[in-house]
């Protein structure tokens, strides 16, 4: 126990004692992640201003009598030409083409006359639109007249037959708008029980990646883990005391990392709505020891592969693969969670961890899952742990001989 506790010492003093170290684990990320998603977010309300005050340049032809008193609020929101029947219509669409004008409409000639001697059976006049999807404001342009045309043909209706009220066969929610049953708390979280999850899992072994490497294989390169297997301390010691400070400090990174997104994201996705996220304690205590037991299985994993890795470079290389595992594993995670998750796929590893986070943070979570979760995943890196201790026990593996 001494033997494990010296080498958890050495490892933790070896991280704190070092700047560079310090910079790079926990305070450059942090704050690349904060100025990122800021700056997501401040070019997202820009765009989003700029659209909402964008007055859309349209040009109509064949416009019929009183458009304009029949659409106030389209008229408002754009600066409207016209072009008379037959004139070319080239230019305006070679504008829409390149980006300087919006929207071109074209009602069919004598409009009106077609829609109030409109007969059973016979063609509806139709109005066609000329816009460029690739262009947004020529796409909201588009949007504006639709939604102002509908408006349009329902009181042209209403004239054909003598009221609004003949037009109407039911309504759909008239007087409430609806009556929404649901649960507030799990409709305010659903979009972070969806991402959370999966920024957790790929935060944790991030940082376990960089520190596990340089821990084993670093040490391995420079040639102080020569000199540490010929210390008194069991191989065993070394081993456990090696992993268990790179759980605590993987930990440690992820819990930094996840406060800071937790603080900017909600910059970035101003726009979205509410995404406040409650847990109560019992959540709070699943989700520490899923953590906890997905950062020994990191740390296991990584250790393996810097065990057998000759250089840290060789180790990273290595190491690509799994971390290409997490990332598909946590993007399944965002998009599975409709119908649930069977028993089987709680004793995945990595995948049932991230189910279990983003059952967690919706308030799904039952004992049993949880339990098969956490039980598979110190399974597997206990089997890793040992054949890293017998690794380190094999000297051509040590030192390559």
């Amino acid at each position: 126990m001494s033997g494990i506790k010296i080498i958890f010492n050495k490892e933790m003093h070896r991280v704190w004692k070092d700047p560079k170290m310090i910079l790079s684990l926990f305070i450059l990320p942090v704050v690349m992640m904060i100025l990122i998603y800021g700056l997501i977010g401040m070019l997202g309300s820009r765009s989003q201003e700029q659209m909402e005050q964008h007055r859309s340049v349209v040009w109509i032809q064949n416009a019929p009598e009183g458009l304009e008193s029949q659409l106030p609020s389209f008229f408002q929101e754009a600066d409207v030409s016209y072009l008379s029947a037959g004139e070319a219509t080239d230019a305006v669409t070679q504008g829409i083409y390149d980006g300087t004008i919006d929207l071109l409409a074209v009602f069919p000639e004598n409009f009106l006359e077609q829609v109030n001697h409109y007969a059973e059976g016979g063609v509806h006049p139709d109005v066609e639109t000329y816009y460029n999807p690739t262009e947004s404001y020529s796409q909201l342009a588009r949007e504006r007249f639709v939604s102002a045309m509908q408006e349009y043909e329902k009181q042209l209706l209403a004239d054909r037959f003598g009221g609004e009220d003949m037009l109407t066969a039911f309504t759909v929610d008239a007087a409430t708008g609806g009556n929404v049953i649901m649960d507030t708390k799990k409709a305010g979280s659903e979009y972070l029980s969806m991402m959370l999850p999966y920024l957790i899992t790929l935060l944790l072994f991030a940082g376990t990646m960089s520190l596990g490497t340089d821990t084993i294989s670093g040490e391995k390169e420079r040639g102080t883990m020569a000199s540490m297997l010929v210390t008194p301390v069991k191989r065993s010691s070394i081993v456990l005391g090696k992993l268990l400070s790179l759980t605590v400090l993987s930990l440690i990174s992820a819990l930094i990392y996840i406060v800071a997104m937790v603080v900017a994201m909600p910059k970035a996705m101003a726009g979205m709505g509410d995404m406040t996220l409650t847990l109560d304690a019992g959540q709070i205590v699943m989700i520490a020891f899923i953590m906890l037991t997905l950062a020994f299985l990191y740390v296991a994993l990584v250790g393996i592969v810097a065990v057998y890795a000759r250089t840290v470079k060789e180790a990273g290389s290595y190491i690509t693969p799994i971390y290409l595992i997490v990332i598909v594993a946590g993007i399944i995670t965002m998009f599975s969670g409709i119908d649930g998750h069977s028993s089987m796929e709680y004793l995945i590893p990595i995948y049932n961890s991230s189910i279990a986070l983003g059952d967690i943070f919706s308030g799904e979570l039952e004992m049993m899952p949880f339990l098969l979760a956490v039980s598979s995943t110190l399974v597997v890196g206990a089997i890793l742990t040992w054949g890293i201790t017998k690794a380190f026990g094999d000297e051509r593996v040590m030192f390559h001989a």
